[in-house]
């Protein structure tokens, strides 16, 4: 049996078209093992299961620690399972960006919890996980917080030191991704932390130190999950995989000389791509890259701190485009310095700009951002249900000003998707796609469904 069981908590009647594997259990998986300890990994969300049917396992298995990660989105349902796995573990621990944000707070949301932890547990977390099983509770190590102390977050200063994810104790073959149906997917962190300030971004697990890993190490991760476990689909999970353009040349020129044929995306900025570092990205397999381009207007941008310019927003898309690459772009709706109209010359700008796919959210105040402690000085920070498809869990951090109230963004968020998505032009450029049909009928009856609950609302 287990002395250690990790948790990715259940979504309480969800079905998600994204499926990922949690690399942050993966990763600690790895390192608990490597440290001698027995651990399983139980991710509940790609098993189907729901509360119960964790509970039951977890009483069969009777570890000394169950772990539960948590989101600030999905933090009600980790409260939910650490209440109902009091009975049947000894330490009930909570781990990942929610606890990592609010600290203590989670102590007196979820009383039932006997230690948090903040940021990169990897190093921290075996040795504090054998002072427990040997029965010493003693929590001053970093990263680690009680009722009584708080931490601050643990660090990894070198990312190559830690053991590939635990791979084999999760579900491979029930991830997925839209992009990629029928194949089997994976995840990599080939980085960790972002130098950029964007008002929005919480980086109180990974931080704002950028610590790459070096390309063979990389290169050997992808080629295990292709040989082992049959990957051919790869997300780069870095906060931005393409900070440094010679780092990346040299992993896709290894992907090309180790003849890797796989596919693979990643995350990317507008004012760091140039048409070299495009063509290699081609050539080594990648498909799509995602900016983050949230809004046609330089005022909206600087306000966000995004350090860019719209400019370098269009040149970059037109960059990409003509390399053969895929774009999928990130868009935030509802902040203060726009209005409505600004905001729907927004979803405008998607369309002029041509891009493959766009995601339009609300403007979301997570603890552990500036954003967030603007929103609570302003009176501005509200709870509420996520207002864009595939959002999940019970609340959402939602930005509410005078203007931006939630039956408005309801509004803008539902004309933003319509108008994207459900131009005649778009649907029959997707539906002449290699697999385009299958990709319309699936995804685009979920889009229609959720709209079609927004009307009846």
């Amino acid at each position: 049996m287990p002395q250690i069981a990790l948790i990715n908590p259940p979504i309480s009647g969800k079905n998600p078209s994204l499926l990922i594997p949690s690399l942050g259990l993966g990763y600690l998986a790895a390192s608990l093992r490597q440290a001698g300890l027995e651990t399983r990994i139980i991710d509940a969300v790609a098993l189907g299961w729901d509360n119960d049917a964790v509970v039951q396992e977890i009483a069969r298995l009777r570890p000394e620690i169950a772990g539960i990660t948590a989101t600030t989105p999905l933090c009600g349902s980790a409260y939910r399972l650490a209440k109902s796995l009091r009975p049947h573990a000894r330490w009930l621990v909570l781990g990942g960006a929610h606890p990592s944000a609010v600290g203590q707070k989670i102590f007196a949301q979820c009383p039932e919890l006997d230690f948090g932890f903040r940021g990169e547990a990897e190093e921290v977390f075996p040795g504090f996980a054998k002072r427990l099983l040997a029965g010493d509770a003693d929590a001053r190590l970093p990263g680690v917080i009680t009722p009584s102390r708080d931490s601050r977050p643990a660090s990894i200063a070198d990312p190559d030191r830690l053991p590939f994810p635990a791979w084999d104790l999760m579900p491979m073959a029930s991830y997925r991704h839209p992009l990629f149906p029928g194949e089997r997917v994976a995840t990599i962190f080939s980085s960790r932390g972002c130098p950029y300030q964007c008002i929005f971004c919480d980086k109180t697990v990974c931080g704002s130190r950028y610590r790459p890993r070096s390309p063979e190490n990389v290169i050997q991760e992808i080629e295990a999950l292709h040989l082992r476990h049959g990957v051919t689909a790869f997300m780069f999970y870095d906060d931005l995989f393409t900070l440094q353009k010679d780092r990346v040349v040299e992993i896709c020129r290894r992907m090309l000389a180790r003849g890797l044929k796989i596919r693979w995306k990643c995350e990317g900025r507008v004012n760091i791509v140039d048409p070299e570092l495009l063509a290699w990205m081609r050539k080594a397999g990648c498909v799509q890259i995602a900016y983050g381009i949230e809004t046609a207007h330089q005022k909206g941008l600087d306000w966000l701190r995004k350090g860019v310019r719209v400019e370098q927003i269009e040149e970059a898309v037109a960059r990409t485009k003509a390399a053969g690459i895929q774009v999928l772009g990130y868009f935030i709706l509802g902040l203060p310095v726009e209005d409505h109209e600004e905001g729907l010359q927004t979803v405008q700008f998607a369309v002029d700009l041509g891009l493959d796919f766009a995601q339009f959210a609300s403007l979301s105040p997570f603890p552990g951002t500036a954003l967030y402690d603007l929103a609570v000085e302003k009176g501005w920070y509200r709870e509420g249900p996520g207002l864009a498809p595939e959002e999940y869990g019970d609340t959402r951090p939602l930005l509410i000003t005078d203007y931006w109230t939630e039956e408005r963004l309801r509004r803008i968020m539902s004309q933003a998707y319509r108008r994207f998505y459900f131009r005649p032009g778009y649907l029959l450029k997707t539906a002449l796609r290699p697999r385009g049909l299958f990709e319309l009928a699936k995804s685009g009856l979920r889009l229609f469904a959720w709209l079609f609950r927004r009307l009846k609302a």
